[in-house]
């Protein structure tokens, strides 16, 4: 065997170790992307029920609409043209009337256009601020489902990991029962704990379904849709006081806003209907076609024959319909004083909400804080003893299982206070009406 044939064949195997090296790169690559596109998170939620919701997309289109009302109603009405003919001949001392032509323009009195475009702008506004009013709800919701989502995740986890060491518990059980240092009951009561864990897990699955179906529907995808697991959440402290957010909600919140664009809007529909009172004006201009006078005739002692024109000025009569009138500025004064009193009431209720949503987030936040720092780590102490105590003869098998049935029960509930804390501050963000400053633990 030559030098040559060596480097030849040293050559082939050094080309053929890349090429498997960088298919193993790449499928490495595309296993660690899937893997990472596999993490729900909740931005992502949100984004894209922001994007996709139905429900939403209807309401923009419903403000778009709106503000394109504004120009229509500070518009004057299109002017009127119309054309005269003479069937019969009219003479006249210059000649004959053939035809005519009129044109006219009627004329709102002054403000009447500006008050009118005042009111559709006002109600633009309205429609404006239940988009962002539906936004907010939208958001919140997305949130919400999320942390509904992610605390069925975390149950379905404790409730595998129980199942484990259930597992476990049913072995020590029946070792201890095939050396006669335990009862048949021990390890009858390690399966049927272990049956009661097994159907928790079967319902929590079915809560996953529903949980997921819920996630798809806002953001307009079929309900079977596949979605990842939920990212793990971080606790954080609300940073912003009490104080802080009842001024906050006065000022941004958009469900008051709504009202406060209602009552200027009925400000102006107010202002509007006291200008009934005042007549509108028509401007027109006639014009009409007069042929020559024939040859035989006398010519006019005013020279040849001409065409004539004329203008007219003419106005409505509105003290004949005072009565409607007088009705119209009681229906706007009445809605002014009903979107008054509307905005106080909203008032009321949003700065209760924010009372209640914040003594919630803070009660979450408590509780959150006491399962981590304290009960759990307890509970799980007590669990390691008796599990030794029941090795060593010391504990009866009833302590155990009640020991595991503590630190489940503490487990759930600590994730069911995270879970809580997201969709409190999801909802108190949604009464305020923007998302508030948190800081991360």
């Amino acid at each position: 065997m030559n030098s040559k044939y060596i480097k030849n064949r040293f050559f082939f195997f050094s080309r053929l170790l890349s090429v498997v090296l960088l298919i193993v790169v790449i499928f490495t690559g595309i296993a660690i992307a899937v893997d990472k596109s596999d993490i729900l998170k909740i931005r992502w939620v949100i984004d894209e029920a922001l994007r996709m919701n139905p429900e939403l997309q209807s309401a923009k289109l419903g403000w778009d609409a709106s503000t394109e009302k504004v120009l229509q109603e500070k518009a004057l009405d299109d002017p009127v043209v119309g054309f005269t003919y003479f069937g019969e001949r009219v003479q006249t001392r210059v000649g004959e009337k053939q035809a005519g032509v009129t044109a006219s323009q009627k004329i709102p009195f002054y403000g009447k256009l500006r008050l009118k475009g005042e009111v559709a702008r006002n109600e633009a506004k309205v429609s404006g601020e239940r988009y962002r009013t539906l936004e907010r709800e939208v958001i919140a919701k997305a949130k919400s489902a999320f942390y509904e989502l992610f605390w069925v995740h975390k149950l379905i986890n404790i409730n595998e990991e129980n199942k484990g060491l259930l597992q476990r518990f049913v072995k020590i059980a029946e070792v201890k029962y095939a050396t006669a240092k335990a009862t048949q009951q021990d390890v009858l009561k390690a399966q049927v704990e272990l049956s009661r864990i097994v159907n928790e897990l079967i319902t929590l699955e079915q809560l996953k379904e529903t949980a997921i179906a819920k996630i798809n529907t806002l953001l307009n995808r079929h309900p079977d849709a596949p979605l990842g697991t939920p990212e793990e959440v971080d606790i954080t402290e609300l940073t912003v006081s009490l104080k802080d957010l009842y001024e906050k909600a006065k000022e941004i919140s958009p469900e008051l806003n709504i009202l406060k664009y209602k009552i200027e809007r009925d400000k102006a529909a107010y202002k509007l209907a006291k200008k009934q009172y005042y007549p509108d004006f028509t401007f027109g201009l006639n014009y009409t076609f007069i042929n020559d006078l024939p040859s035989t005739v006398m010519s006019s002692p005013i020279g040849e024959s001409r065409d004539s024109y004329t203008g007219t000025l003419s106005m409505n009569i509105p003290i004949f319909q005072k009565r409607k009138y007088d009705a119209g500025v009681r229906e706007a004064n009445a809605r002014l004083k009903s979107s008054e009193k509307a905005y106080k009431n909203m008032e009321n209720m949003t700065l209760f909400s924010v009372k209640d949503y914040h003594f919630k987030v803070q009660t979450a936040e408590r509780l959150v804080s006491l399962y981590r720092d304290s009960i759990i780590p307890q509970a799980e102490q007590s669990l390691k003893a008796a599990e030794i105590g029941y090795q060593a003869g010391q504990v009866d098998f009833l302590n155990l299982i009640d020991s595991q049935r503590v630190l489940l029960d503490f487990n759930l509930a600590f994730y069911r206070a995270v879970a809580d804390f997201g969709i409190n501050i999801a909802e108190l963000e949604r009464v305020v009406g923007v998302e508030l400053s948190k800081k991360t633990q």
